[in-house]
């Protein structure tokens, strides 16, 4: 499913990542990436793969008005989108349409760079992680944070998502969850020249709505929807179907609540 990624990410994706995807998935995952970083006044801080901006936001308030913030997405409506957001109390934010693999910074301009949900999303890993290492200052900080193991419910929707509309769209939900495993992140850090290396594993609850609401929520969000908008109707009611009927056992009173294991990995360049 090489075809379905974020560089390709247009429509209204952007808009519906700030509305649904924020307060269902992204805020409870970022708690402990935030605490972990334990950001302190005047540091500059370099999120990557930002999205709408939600790390960033919060890191400009934990700095305040003596640091920095830089924010890079490679997709356009996502920055777009970022920029458009109120700019909160305390440091200034820069965003930037970028890749990865390739900052469009000077070497040492950062004393913490922040990764969340991002890096299982990146084909050259590697490339990325030395792009960080080289941006970072001396004794500067990473810290990345990526799903853990799929949980049911999620197995379940891609199930009906392969079911009914394409097979071809698996890869995008295993690809959410491909880099569950703690050494997985051990090896790549260390491999790109970070030192004091650590990676971990902890539990962020989602509140989910409703299963049909939250799979056309999902769906609508990532780069999934114009193929599935692109679909049968009747597909597409048998996949909703699907959802709804084999989510039940986890719905309590009509929400979904998940205990995702979250995989979070730091380390400093020396």
């Amino acid at each position: 499913m090489s075809d379905v990624t974020y560089r390709h990410f247009t429509g209204n994706g952007a808009e519906n990542y700030e509305r649904d995807f924020l307060p269902a998935i992204a805020i409870p995952a970022s708690a402990e990436l935030l605490r972990a970083a334990d950001l302190q006044p005047g540091e500059r801080v370099l999120d990557v793969g930002c999205g709408t901006g939600l790390i960033a936001r919060r890191s400009a308030e934990a700095v305040g008005e003596r640091g920095s913030i830089a924010g890079i997405d490679v997709s356009p409506d996502m920055i777009a989108v970022a920029s458009s957001l109120p700019v909160p109390d305390g440091a200034p934010i820069e965003w930037h349409q970028a890749d990865a693999t390739e900052l469009p910074f000077p070497d040492e301009s950062f004393d913490v760079v922040l990764c969340q949900m991002t890096l299982m999303f990146i084909e050259d890993r590697l490339t990325a992680l030395r792009e960080m290492h080289r941006v970072l200052a001396r004794g500067g900080r990473v810290l990345i944070s990526t799903p853990g193991a799929i949980q049911p419910p999620f197995e379940l929707m891609e199930r009906s998502i392969v079911e009914h509309i394409s097979p071809d769209l698996a890869g995008f939900v295993r690809m959410v969850f491909s880099m569950h495993d703690p050494d997985v992140h051990r090896t790549l850090l260390r491999d790109t020249g970070f030192e004091h290396v650590e990676s971990t594993i902890y539990t962020a609850t989602f509140d989910l709505p409703a299963p049909a609401e939250f799979l056309w929520q999902y769906i609508n969000l990532t780069p999934m929807g114009p193929f599935v908008a692109n679909a049968p109707e009747a597909a597409k009611d048998a996949m909703e179907d699907q959802v709804t009927t084999t989510w039940a056992p986890y719905v309590c009173d009509g929400r979904t609540p998940v205990e995702q294991p979250m995989v979070l990995a730091s380390g400093a360049r020396s």
